[in-house]
């Protein structure tokens, strides 16, 4: 199972995306792939992978969002590929 436990959530007002970062566990994520928000064991969401962050730091993948599913996201959600 490729899921993906959120540790950082940025937003930048020059994109059109919220950015995720935290510990990849799984495959690879590609752009389109859409992955369920869990909360506590609860799903809340899903989301669409709109890019791939190439430069961030070792251990650590950074994917963006559309900007209007930041609100499903916080700390600790996990991303799990649908």
């Amino acid at each position: 199972m490729t899921r993906l436990v959120v540790e950082a959530i940025h937003r930048m007002s020059s994109r059109p995306w919220v950015f995720v970062t935290g510990r990849l566990e799984g495959e690879a994520l590609r752009i389109g792939d859409e992955l369920t928000v869990t909360h506590d064991g609860q799903a809340v969401g899903v989301v669409t992978v709109s890019s791939v962050e190439l430069h961030g730091a070792p251990g650590k993948t950074t994917v963006a969002v559309d900007a209007g599913s930041g609100e499903l996201l916080q700390e600790g959600s996990v991303l799990s590929l649908s």
